[in-house]
């Protein structure tokens, strides 16, 4: 699924209630003119009422039901104006935003029927003509009462401000958590402590504070855990140069040879201690460039500080392989597998080279499936073991990730494989 900021979600919200809302208005608007129309055709027909029964003080009457005579002209108002409603006498027209009422014509009476003739006989006489009455024609109504929608109008106003306010507020939240993540991330970028500034006191302002206690607390734990490390690879420097000083005044050139591997073995401990400080702090910056991956591996088995490197078999090689990596680093991860090889078996190890891969075999035991998890530096469910920690291999596997490379590890017919899987875009051949 797609995220979705919360910045977004809300603006969204906001703008279908908006929408909705004045929707609403609008069709309670249109409801209530609908009605207005329809109550002030009731109110012509009652005139027309009125003005049939020949009521005592038309004018008065009509005053009071908001209607009065008009003199415009029946014949604009039909051609020019809007009909709304009809019934069989009248038509309601709007014209110029004011609503008439106009009569429609009186039908003609029928003429007389033909006279009644009998057989072989004159027709009677027709009777004699009724006597002409003059009909008055009704007049043009007009009404004159004012229909006013300001209740609705200012009702739509106040809710769609408040609305608008109430987004504004909460929108103006929101961004300030966006100010936040800011704020950490730069914090997560940058070596010293940054106090993030509190500028409210509700709970984005709560979150804030309790952040900088965290961080300052955090800060002061990287601060005392460097201050150690430093300290102890001193004071574990100093007896190694003084052991390395000794072992040349040893006459016996084979044991001075063993005690200045002790030593150089010693400081390259000290050295790994280091990178797994730095590796996981995640402060180590790769410097990386093309080499050839023979040329790694054979740096590798220099760091190895072994006189007799005949139990490694490298596999004979048509092309180079060439490898986008830090050279001093990942020699190193190679070095921690070969040396774990080396230490957890007797026989030969093998070193294959393909386009895809190096693989490290070599003949011992299955790992039990606790040694198996190299994310963690100190394995409590092995710190009791005699034969190591696993940290060399913590050191590869995190190196090799560094590289975004992948370390997985196979028993396969009393055989350990251990093996460094490319990218696609880490590897070239020459």
């Amino acid at each position: 699924m797609r995220k979705i900021s919360i910045v977004t979600l809300i603006s969204i919200f906001f703008a279908l209630s908006f929408v909705v809302i004045n929707i609403a208005f609008v069709i309670e608007y249109k409801r209530q003119i609908s009605d207005q129309e329809f109550f002030t055709f009731r109110r012509f027909l009652v005139a027309m009422k009125m003005m049939h029964d020949n009521v005592p003080d038309r004018n008065a009457t009509l005053a009071k039901l908001g209607i009065r005579i008009s003199d415009h002209d029946k014949n604009i108002l039909l051609q020019e104006g809007k009909k709304l409603l009809e019934d069989a006498f009248a038509d309601m027209i709007l014209y110029e935003k004011k609503l008439y009422l106009v009569p429609r014509k009186l039908p003609h009476p029928p003429p007389p029927n033909e006279p009644f003739m009998r057989e072989g006989a004159f027709p009677f006489p027709p009777p004699p003509p009724p006597p002409k009455m003059r009909r008055e024609e009704p007049p043009v109504l007009e009404n004159v009462e004012e229909t006013s929608f300001y209740r609705l109008i200012i009702l739509g106003s106040i809710t769609n401000a408040l609305l608008l306010l109430f987004f504004g507020i909460v929108l103006r939240k929101v961004l300030r958590l966006s100010n936040l993540k800011s704020a950490i991330r730069t914090f997560g970028n940058t070596k010293k402590f940054q106090a993030i500034g509190v500028d409210s006191q509700d709970e984005l302002g709560e979150i804030a504070l309790e952040f900088n206690l965290a961080m300052e607390k955090i800060h002061l734990l990287k601060e005392a855990r460097t201050l150690f490390l430093r300290n102890i690879l001193h004071e574990l420097k100093t007896p190694i140069m003084k052991g390395k000083i000794l072992s040349s005044s040893i006459l016996d050139l084979k044991q001075q040879s063993q005690m200045e591997r002790i030593f150089e073995r010693l400081e390259t401990l000290l050295g790994e201690m280091v990178k797994v400080e730095k590796l996981s702090s995640d402060e180590w910056i790769l410097e990386t460039q093309e080499y050839r991956l023979v040329d790694v591996l054979d740096h590798a088995m220099d760091l190895l500080l072994l006189s007799d490197t005949k139990r490694i078999h490298i596999a004979p090689q048509e092309m180079a392989p060439l490898v986008n990596v830090d050279f001093e680093l990942f020699a190193t991860a190679i070095k921690n597998i070969l040396d774990n090889a080396l230490k957890h078996s007797s026989g030969d190890v093998d070193v294959d080279i393909d386009l895809e891969s190096i693989s490290i075999c070599s003949f011992g035991e299955k790992i039990p499936n606790e040694r198996l998890d190299f994310s963690r530096a100190f394995n409590r469910t092995v710190e009791g073991s005699s034969t190591g920690l696993g940290l060399g291999l913590y050191i590869a596997n995190a190196i090799v990730e560094k590289h975004g490379f992948c370390l997985s590890y196979l028993h396969v017919e009393g055989l350990n494989h251990f093996t460094i899987h490319f990218s696609p875009n880490a590897l070239h051949v020459k």
